[in-house]
């Protein structure tokens, strides 16, 4: 009867392999085992028989070829190769100690030349963990069998051949970890063979995005390996930070490649790849992390912790989740209500795949870029939050007259920032969201010409829409950008928004239906004094109704109708309102909302 060996039948001596015999013993011929002999052995009489055919040997081919039903019954166990498993005898025959050249030459009683031979059978052991280096000398000097492989094949077993391509991103990460592991802590490979085994493992793997972005950056292999451990910190460990000095053994001159990094002058800093993350003056450790733009260029495979993708995360943008979106009741023509219920449904999930398959297979960009634009306070941004409220979506907002930066050149590169951002969060989003640009009057208006008062500025916001037209043209995405616009817009942004949806002031039916959706207690005859007698807008009555609330609270009066219609007089502040001017292109490529009889754009639930 078979006997296996389990993991408590041993302590760190081994006793399993105490009848192996050891380099004292003398051995003689022994004949081939038959087919039925080897079925009725385990793993370990096996290897027991085949110490005693190999000791001596010389590596000899006929003294292998007779034996080598036995060799390759052992082979396939240990899913090794016949010269592999040969190779790896005298090491199980001094489980306990480490072996060099000079002591495989005398266990096969065989020459150095022959035993270099077979580096690679022993470089191949190595990647497999059956053995490990003791120092970093050559791959077969000083070498001793793992304590992994002693307890598989003390339990009549070998090691599991581990999948290393065509692997899934999370696979992948997995795989760097357990090879780094195997390098840093357990010592099981050296720098050498750490660096081959993930340049393989990268190359093995070509269908991953975070792969082919490693293989774009022109740098050495050990740089390649600093990206991927960065990136594995943040998706298997959730750190952000790295010290800088704990690559010291991955960057062949470090010195220089960490100079480099303070310095800004390298590609990783250089092309905005890596960014101080912290400072530790304790011990002068100088802590680097990827910036978001990196995350999006090798991390769109992963769902990475939703602290990393919030608000925080994006230096000039904020992310507005649609479940925070509260209800609001906003109000259409009941012609533009079907232009406003056409984007919507556009943007249902369902119908925005389908279109978006039907661009591509026709070669079109499936992009879409809307614009809203109209008087202030008429409900660009609030129709913009209530359509991603509707169909699920998140919104990336940007707000231009916020970052305008008073260095030049910094504009440019926030602005492009700002889409590298949304290209990111588009590919890590399980739905599209909606890039939201407010405020962008100063950006679509039309380009100035190099040569005025100021030509540098001139040639700085030239570059600005530049990189705002590009970014535009190859979105893929949806954007939405609202502005206040009363001058022409640039005819190159003209061609680039598919839908443009201007904003008038609200009908008269339309404001009594904004006065009594604030003011409920409003009844229908004071309502429509109101929207007859004050040209408001939907914010500015939204403005009245909270200053109403205000005087609630502080009097703990109701207010008549004469109190709000103080409040309106003092809203404006200017009788005569400036009227707006024609947007310089055709009105009838719009989806215009000049209300004349009040809708609800209705919530779904």
């Amino acid at each position: 009867m078979k006997k296996n060996v389990l993991l408590n039948d041993f302590e760190d001596d081994f006793d399993c392999f105490d009848n192996v015999p050891n380099d004292s013993v003398n051995t003689q011929s022994v004949l081939p085992l038959s087919q039925a002999a080897l079925l009725h052995m385990t793993l370990l009489d096996k290897l027991e028989e085949l110490i005693k055919i190999t000791r001596g040997c010389e590596l000899k081919p006929e003294c292998l070829e007779q034996n080598k039903e036995l060799i390759q019954s052992i082979a396939d166990e240990l899913k090794l190769t016949p010269s592999q498993v040969i190779m790896l005898c005298p090491y199980i025959n001094r489980p306990n100690g480490t072996l060099d050249t000079s002591d495989l030459q005398n266990y096969f009683d065989c020459s150095a030349i022959t035993i270099m031979r077979h580096a690679d059978d022993l470089k191949a052991l190595q990647r497999r963990r059956y053995l490990v280096n003791n120092n970093s000398f050559h791959m077969a000097d000083n070498m001793y069998i793992t304590e992994r492989a002693k307890k598989a094949l003390c339990n009549n077993s070998g090691l599991p051949v581990v999948k290393t391509s065509e692997l899934t991103p999370i696979e992948f990460m997995n795989m760097f970890r357990t090879i780094l592991l195997d390098y840093g802590k357990l010592h099981y490979i050296d720098q050498e063979a750490f660096e081959i085994e993930v340049t393989q493992l990268i190359a093995d793997n070509p269908q991953l995005q975070l792969v082919q972005a490693i293989n774009n950056l022109r740098v050495s292999d050990g740089e390649k390996i600093v990206i991927l451990r960065f990136c594995k910190a943040l998706v298997l460990d959730g750190e952000e930070g790295i010290p800088l000095d704990s690559f010291e053994n991955d960057v062949f001159d470090f010195y220089e490649f960490s100079t480099a990094i303070f310095r800004g002058e390298h590609l990783f800093v250089k092309e905005g790849l890596l960014t101080p993350f912290a400072q530790h003056s304790l011990f002068s450790r100088d802590i680097y992390g990827l910036t978001h733009k990196a995350r999006n260029i090798f991390l769109s495979e992963y769902d990475l912790p939703r602290e990393f993708n919030n608000e925080e995360s994006f230096e000039h943008a904020h992310l507005i989740y649609c479940k925070d979106i509260k209800p609001k009741a906003l109000y259409y023509s009941t012609e533009d209500q079907g232009q406003i219920d056409t984007l919507k449904g556009l943007l249902e999930d369902k119908q925005l795949k389908a279109i978006r398959k039907r661009l591509d297979s026709a070669n079109m960009r499936k992009g879409f870029n809307c614009l809203f634009y109209g008087l202030p306070g008429t409900g660009k941004t609030e129709t913009a939050h209530q359509l991603a409220r509707l169909t699920k979506r998140d919104i990336l907002q940007v707000n231009i007259s916020e970052m305008r930066d008073k260095w030049y050149g910094e504009t440019e590169k926030i602005v492009k920032g700002i889409f590298d951002d949304y290209a990111g969060l588009v590919k890590r989003s399980k739905r599209i969201p909606i890039l939201l640009i407010n405020e962008a009057d100063a950006l679509l208006s039309v380009r100035t010409s190099i040569g005025g008062n100021n030509p540098t500025i001139e040639k700085t916001e030239n570059a600005i829409q530049n990189i705002l037209l590009e970014s535009m043209e190859n979105i893929d995405g949806i954007l939405i950008a609202t502005t206040n616009l009363t001058c022409n817009l640039d005819s190159a942004f003209e061609r680039r928004f598919l839908y443009k949806v201007q904003f008038h002031q609200p009908s008269t039916e339309a404001k009594v239906n904004i006065w009594k959706s604030f003011l409920p207690s409003l009844n229908e005859p004071n309502a429509l004094v109101l929207a007859s007698s004050f040209d408001f807008s939907g914010g500015q009555i939204e403005n009245i109704a909270r200053k109403v609330m205000v005087d609630q609270l502080l009097y703990g009066t109701s207010p008549d109708l004469e109190h709000i219609k103080s409040l309106c007089a003092q809203e404006t502040l200017s009788g005569n309102r400036a009227r707006q001017r024609p947007i310089g292109f055709k009105t009838d490529s719009y989806l215009s909302v000049n209300d004349s009889r009040g809708k609800l754009l209705k919530k779904n639930t």
